[in-house]
C-alpha cells in the first residue's frame, strides 16, 4: 500500500484517491488444498500436492499484464494415494487482457470417478494429458482457447472399476491436434484426429434395451418455463445466436472393432442371438466442414473407410469375413456422396433374421461382392443414385420355409449356385426419370433350382410368391406338371418344354417399372430337380447339364433375344432350346423352339397309372414344340410328340383315369413300326383370360383319340424274349463286378450281330440288404463334393473351366487319400444339421472320433424305398450306357420302371443287379 493511503478511505474507481497496491514478487510452495464434495456420491475426496504459484511485480491498478506460474499435483486424499495428475499454469494477465497456457499430464480419469458417474453408469479409465492456451481481451471481446495437442491413452469403460469387470468399451489412443476455439465467432477448427484401436460392444436385450441407452446416468427434468409469459415478453427475447462453425482438417482412425449382439433376433436352427462383428475397422476423414459451404465449387470432404464384416467364429475355426472398402467424397447438406465402393464377400445371411416374415424363403448363406463407382444425392424428388461396377453373388443357398409346427431346418433346398456375375452393372436413378438398369454381361455358375409338388398338390413356388400367412397352402392347386392326364403331357410338362407351354397359360408380363438393358447372359452347368408327391409312388425328374446363353435383351423395345439351352432331361434325354424371347414387354414376345430326344417313359408309370389306368413298361418320348406370340399377342403354337414303343403294363386302379379305351387307342396309332406320331397345333390370343394352351391341347388330344378309336383296329401283341442275363453289381452301387461288366461286353457282342433284337434294361434293388451299401455310397458322394466345392472355392475360374471341360468329357474323379476322406469328413459333419450332436458346455458341437463321426452321418442318410428305386434306375443307366458306349444305338435300348426286391420276387435268392429282357422291334 503506498504511504500517502488512508485506511478510513475506501478504494473508489473514479477517482485517483483509490486503493493501489505494489508487491515485488509472490511465492507459495509446498501448499496443500484438500477438496472434499459430499453434494456428489460417491464423495469426491480430492487434494492438490506441491502447490507453488509465482507472481512478480503485482500492481494495482495493473498497468499491463504480469506473468504468474502455477504448478501442482493431484491425487486422492486417501493415504498413500498415488500421483493422478500434474498441472502446470504459465502466462500473463490483467483485469483487461490475458494470455495463459497450460500443461496436464498423467491424469487418471479413475480420480474423476465422483464426478463422471453423476453422467455417466460404467466405470471409466484412462490416463489424460493436454497442452492448451488460452487468450482473452475485454476490449475489444475476444476469447480464444487453443489445444497444441491432447492425448488420451488406454481408455477403458466397464462395469465396474475392478479390472475383471467385462469391457464395454475401449480406447488405446487418441490424438487430438490443432485445435482453435474462437467463442466470440463461434467458430472450431480442429488440425488432426488420431484414434488408435478403438473397440465397442453393443446389445440389444430381449426386450429392445440398447446397453448405450443404459449407461447415462439419471439426469434432472428440464425445467419448464413460466406459463403465463407475455406476448411482449416474448417478442423481447434476444435474438438467435449465429450457429457454430465447425471445421475438421483430418481424422484418422485405424484398428477399430464393433461388436453387435441382438437378442432380439435369433438364428431360426440354433437359437443363439444374432452375432455380428466389424473389425479392422480404418476411417480417414479430411476436409469436414459444418456447415457445409454453399458454394457448388467447394471441394466436398474425402472419406476412406474400410473394414471387415461377418460373425465370430469358434476357436480354431475359418474366419469367413466379408470386407467393405470406400474411398471418395461424401457431402452433409445435401446428403451425397461419391466414389469407389468394393465389397468382398458381404455375408448377407447373417442380417437375414431381422426380415423375419417378410421373407418368404430361408436364405442359409449368400456372399455379396461390388467393385465400382457409386454416387448417391439426396433431392428434393427423392435419392439420385448411379454405379458403374461389377456384381458378384456367389454361395447362395435358398431352402423353403418349413410349414407350420415343423422344425427350422426341415425346409427343402429351393435354389443355389456357386456364383453369380453381373458384369458392368450401371444403375442410373434420377426421380423422377424412369430408373435405368445396364447389365453388360450376366453370368450365372455351377446353379441348382428344386421344384415341387407337395402330398396337397400345390407347386412350391405358389408358397415362396405368397405372402407368409395370407396364402391357404392347405388347399391343394392342381399342378402343372398333372395338369393332362396322358403320359405325353405329363413328360412335357416335366421338362423344359413346359416353360414355354405354360407361358401363353398365364397373363402376359406386366411393363418393368424400369428401363433394362442387358448385354447377354451366360448359364453354365444347371441343374433342376423335380419332384411330384401328389402322385403315388412319388416321381422324381431332374435336368442336367444346362449351358446355354441369351443375348442382348432390352425392355424398351419388341427386339427379341435370341436364346440357346441345351442339357439333358431325366438322364436320359437331350434337350435343345432355341430361338427368341423377350419377356419384358407387354404382351411376351416370343419365338422359341423346344426339342427334347430319346426321353424314357418307364419312370413315368405313376402318372400313366393315375391318368391313363395302366403303368408304363417301357417307351420312348421325342417332343417338338413351336411357340410364336406376335406383337397383337396372337400365339401360333405346333406341339409335335413321338412316342416310340409304348408298352403298357398291368392296369390300375384309379378314380382319376379315363374312361376310353387308352390300350386300344395306343394301338391303333402306332405305325407298323411301333411309333406314334401327332402334331398337336394351337392358336389364340393371350391377352384373353379365357384362353388356356392346357385346355386346347386336351382337346385335340381328345378329338384324336375319339377318330382313332372309330376306326377298325386291332389288339395289341407283345414279341416274346429271346434271351434272359443279369448283371451284377457291387451291393449299394451303381458300378458293375468283374462278372458284370463281362456280362455286358457278351450282350454287346451279341446284340450287335443280331440288329432286328431290341433291349430293355430294368435294374432292381434291395431295401433291406443294401441300405447301409447305400449309405456308404451316399457319404462317399458327399465327400467327394466337398472337395470340389473346396477346389472351386480356392481356384473360381479354374475349377469353371475344370467343370465345363469334364461336363463335356466325364472322367472318373480319383478317389479320396486318407487324409482327405479324415479332412473332410470332419468338415462335412461341422457342416451337417445334427439333431442329437454331441455339444460342449457352451453348446459347440463336441470333436470325434471319425468313426463316430462317419456313424451319425450315415445314421442321418435316408435310405428309403424311393431311394432304392433311384439306385436301380442308375443300375439300369449304368448297362445302358455302357452299351452305347460299346457301339450299340441308343434306339435298340429301352430302360424299364426300377424295381425293388420282395415286391414281385418273395423267397428268391437275390443279388444286387439289372436284369435284360431281348425282343424284337
Amino acid at each position: 500500500m503506498s504511504p500517502g493511503a488512508s485506511a478510513a478511505t475506501p478504494p473508489s474507481a473514479s477517482t485517483d484517491a483509490g486503493w493501489k497496491l505494489d508487491l515485488a514478487s509472490l511465492r507459495l510452495n509446498g501448499a496443500r488444498v484438500r477438496w472434499t464434495d459430499d453434494a456428489v456420491r460417491p464423495q469426491a475426496a480430492l487434494q492438490l500436492d506441491e502447490l507453488t504459484l509465482k507472481a512478480d511485480g503485482l500492481h494495482w491498478p495493473a498497468p499491463a499484464p504480469l506473468p504468474i506460474t502455477l504448478t501442482t499435483q493431484l491425487r486422492g486424499q486417501r493415504a498413500g494415494a498415488p500421483v493422478s495428475g500434474r498441472l502446470q499454469i504459465d502466462g500473463r494477465a490483467n483485469h483487461q487482457q490475458a494470455a495463459v497456457s497450460l500443461q496436464l499430464d498423467d491424469l487418471d480419469l479413475a480420480v474423476l470417478a465422483p464426478y463422471l458417474a453423476q453422467s455417466l453408469k460404467p466405470h471409466l479409465g484412462g490416463q489424460l494429458a493436454t497442452k492448451a492456451q488460452l487468450d482473452w481481451a475485454a476490449d475489444p471481446a475476444a476469447l480464444t482457447i487453443k489445444l497444441d495437442s491432447t492425448r488420451l491413452h488406454d481408455l477403458q469403460l466397464r462395469d465396474s472399476a475392478s479390472a475383471r469387470s467385462p469391457r464395454l468399451a475401449s480406447l488405446r489412443e487418441l490424438k487430438i491436434d490443432g485445435v482453435v476455439v474462437n467463442l466470440p465467432e463461434r467458430r472450431v477448427v480442429i488440425g488432426s484426429v488420431v484414434l488408435a484401436q478403438p473397440a465397442l460392444t453393443v446389445t440389444r436385450s430381449a426386450t429392445g434395451q440398447i446397453n448405450l441407452q443404459q449407461w447415462a446416468a439419471g439426469a434432472p427434468a428440464p425445467s419448464q418455463p413460466p406459463a403465463n409469459r407475455s406476448s411482449a415478453q416474448a417478442s423481447t427475447a434476444p435474438p438467435a445466436a449465429p450457429p457454430w462453425r465447425i471445421s475438421l482438417q483430418d481424422l484418422a482412425l485405424s484398428g477399430g472393432q464393433l461388436q453387435w449382439r441382438d437378442a432380439m433376433v435369433t438364428d431360426e436352427n440354433s437359437g443363439e442371438p444374432l452375432h455380428a462383428d466389424i473389425s479392422a475397422l480404418k476411417l480417414r476423414l479430411q476436409g469436414l466442414v459444418w456447415p457445409a459451404a454453399a458454394d457448388a465449387g467447394t471441394a466436398l470432404p474425402r472419406l476412406q473407410v474400410a473394414a471387415r464384416i461377418g460373425a465370430p467364429v469358434a476357436p480354431g475355426g475359418a474366419a469367413a469375413l466379408g470386407h467393405v472398402d470406400w474411398n471418395g467424397r461424401f457431402g452433409l447438406s445435401p446428403l451425397q456422396a461419391n466414389g469407389r465402393l468394393r465389397v468382398q464377400r458381404l455375408p448377407v445371411h447373417l442380417f437375414v433374421p431381422y426380415a423375419g416374415d417378410a421373407l418368404p424363403v430361408n436364405l442359409l448363406h449368400a456372399d455379396a461382392g461390388f467393385d465400382g463407382q457409386l454416387r448417391l444425392r439426396q433431392t428434393a424428388a427423392g435419392w439420385q443414385v448411379g454405379t458403374d461396377g461389377d456384381v458378384l453373388v456367389s454361395e447362395l443357398q435358398v431352402n423353403s420355409r418349413p410349414a407350420a409346427g415343423q422344425s427350422a431346418d426341415s425346409g427343402s433346398e429351393l435354389l443355389t449356385w456357386q456364383a453369380l456375375s453381373l458384369q458392368g452393372l450401371s444403375l442410373a436413378l434420377a426421380p423422377p426419370a424412369r430408373p435405368k438398369l445396364v447389365v453388360r454381361e450376366a453370368t450365372l455358375n455351377d446353379f441348382y433350382a428344386r421344384l415341387l409338388v407337395t402330398e396337397q398338390g400345390r407347386l412350391n413356388l405358389q408358397d415362396v410368391t405368397a405372402s407368409r400367412g395370407s396364402g391357404q397352402p392347405g388347399q391343394p392347386a392342381p399342378p402343372a406338371a398333372t395338369a393332362l392326364p396322358s403320359p405325353a403331357n405329363a413328360v412335357a410338362a416335366a421338362t423344359p418344354a413346359a416353360p414355354a407351354a405354360s407361358a401363353a397359360d398365364d397373363l402376359p408380363l406386366a411393363r418393368l417399372p424400369f428401363d433394362l438393358d442387358i448385354g447377354g447372359i451366360q448359364l453354365r452347368n444347371g441343374r433342376v430337380d423335380f419332384t411330384d408327391r401328389f402322385i403315388r409312388p412319388s416321381y422324381s425328374a431332374r435336368l442336367t447339364e444346362l449351358n446355354g446363353s441369351v443375348s442382348r435383351l432390352r425392355s424398351d423395345t419388341r427386339e427379341m433375344a435370341t436364346i440357346a439351352l441345351r442339357g439333358r432331361a431325366a438322364d436320359t434325354a437331350l434337350l435343345d432350346i432355341s430361338g427368341l424371347v423377350n419377356p419384358t414387354v407387354n404382351p411376351l414376345a416370343l419365338d422359341i423352339r423346344a426339342r427334347a430326344t430319346d426321353l424314357e417313359l418307364a419312370p413315368l408309370s405313376a402318372y400313366s397309372g393315375k391318368y391313363a389306368g395302366y403303368g408304363i413298361e417301357r417307351g420312348k418320348l421325342t417332343v417338338d414344340l413351336s411357340y410364336k406370340i406376335d406383337a397383337d399377342g396372337k400365339l401360333e403354337a405346333r406341339n409335335q410328340v413321338i412316342l416310340n414303343q409304348l408298352t403298357f403294363g398291368a392296369r390300375v386302379e384309379s378314380p382319376s383315369a379315363t374312361k376310353l379305351p387308352v390300350l386300344l387307342a395306343v394301338a391303333l396309332l402306332q405305325d407298323r413300326n411301333g411309333v406314334i406320331d401327332i402334331n398337336l397345333p394351337v392358336s389364340g390370343t393371350v391377352s384373353d383370360p379365357k384362353f388356356s394352351v392346357g385346355a386346347i391341347v386336351w382337346k385335340v388330344i381328345v378329338n384324336l383319340l375319339t377318330k382313332a378309336l372309330t376306326a377298325p383296329f386291332s389288339m395289341f401283341a407283345g414279341a416274346g424274349t429271346n434271351d434272359l442275363s443279369q448283371v451284377e453289381f457291387l451291393p449299394g452301387t451303381a458300378q458293375f463286378t468283374d462278372s458284370g461288366r463281362q456280362s455286358v461286353a457278351k450282350v454287346a457282342t451279341a446284340l450287335a450281330e443280331r440288329p432286328a433284337l431290341v433291349m430293355t434294361v430294368t435294374g432292381s434293388a434291395d431295401t433291406q440288404t443294401e441300405s447301409d451299401p447305400a449309405k456308404r455310397v451316399a457319404l462317399d458322394d458327399m465327400l467327394l463334393a466337398e472337395r470340389r466345392r473346396e477346389r472351386l472355392r480356392a481356384a473360381p475360374q479354374a475349377a469353371a473351366v475344370a467343370a465345363t471341360a469334364a461336363a463335356s468329357a466325364p472322367a472318373p474323379e480319383p478317389p479320396l487319400t486318407p487324409d482327405e476322406r479324415a479332412r473332410y469328413l470332419k468338415l462335412l459333419y461341422q457342416q451337417t444339421k445334427l439333431p442329437d450332436k454331441p455339444r460342449n458346455l457352451i453348446g459347440l458341437a463336441k470333436d470325434l472320433p471319425a468313426a463316430e463321426m462317419e456313424t451319425r452321418l450315415l445314421a442321418s442318410i435316408p435310405a428309403s424305398d424311393d431311394t432304392m428305386r433311384e439306385l436301380a434306375l442308375q443300375r439300369g443307366l449304368a448297362v445302358r450306357d455302357a452299351l452305347i458306349a460299346a457301339g450299340l444305338p441308343g434306339d435298340r435300348l429301352f430302360l424299364a420302371a426300377p424295381k425293388l426286391h420282395g415286391a414281385d420276387e418273395p423267397g428268391t435268392t437275390w443279388s444286387p443287379r439289372v436284369t435284360l429282357a431281348l425282343s424284337a422291334k
